[in-house]
């Protein structure tokens, strides 16, 4: 008798952890269709989530292009950066970009062939925040200004024939796509529909400006544990 009540405890618990993971799936799923989750930072191999103390670096791939739509783009060729994780939901980071002029506009696909009369003030730097999110089952981190502040870095640009004014601050908030969940060099993208995939979400992103003007990224980063950390794989979960 006694182990026949001890049985069918144990099956009542079951069933009852798997309604539970049932109803948390479920719940999880809907959260992604309707515009994504919060999600974790990994560190691999050490089966442990990121903490205090891992560090990162970040590298430009080719050309980074900010534009600001019909008024002006610029491109930098050189960024780099370097993080260190607060915790397995957020990381700090200060990203620094060089080698910066100013084009006028193209459409998606086509060569800049003409430079815009004014120059670019640098080095530019921007200390940002990185929280990992997930939409739709794939990672991507999202930026946002350092410290709560509303304002990521200001572009001074210099010159007779800017298109824009001289001072121009950068605010909102940029989306990357991580190419994958788990890597030991995470490839990021950001686009401009990358931005407004998330601009239509009320949970991940916000729209980018620069000045009054919609902004948005079209660059490819790389990104390398550093410090004891070298060599292992990280992601999203």
């Amino acid at each position: 008798m006694r182990q026949r009540r001890a049985r069918t405890l144990f099956l009542s618990v079951a069933a009852y952890l798997g309604l539970m993971a049932f109803t948390a799936f479920a719940a999880q799923a809907e959260n992604l269709s309707d515009g994504g989750k919060e999600g974790l930072f990994l560190v691999l191999l050490l089966a442990a989530l990121a903490t205090l103390g891992v560090t990162f670096s970040i590298t430009q791939v080719g050309t980074e292009t900010i534009l600001a739509p019909g008024r002006v783009d610029i491109l930098c060729t050189t960024g780099t950066g370097t993080g260190e994780f607060h915790n397995d939901k957020d990381a700090l980071a200060t990203l620094t970009l060089s080698g910066c002029t100013a084009w006028q506009p193209v459409g998606l696909g086509q060569k800049h062939v003409t430079k815009v009369g004014c120059t670019v003030k640098e080095p530019i730097v921007m200390k940002v925040l990185i929280l990992p999110k997930k939409h739709e089952g794939e990672p991507y981190i999202l930026l946002e200004p350092q410290g709560g502040e509303a304002t990521f870095t200001t572009y001074f640009l210099e010159g007779p024939e800017c298109p824009l004014t001289k001072e121009n601050k950068i605010t909102g908030s940029f989306v990357f796509l991580m190419h994958s969940e788990d890597a030991v060099e995470q490839l990021l993208l950001a686009s401009e529909e990358i931005q407004k995939l998330f601009q239509t979400s009320a949970t991940l992103g916000d729209h980018a400006k620069f000045g009054a003007f919609e902004l948005y990224l079209d660059a490819h980063w790389t990104v390398k544990l550093t410090g004891s950390h070298t060599g292992l794989p990280f992601g999203v979960c």
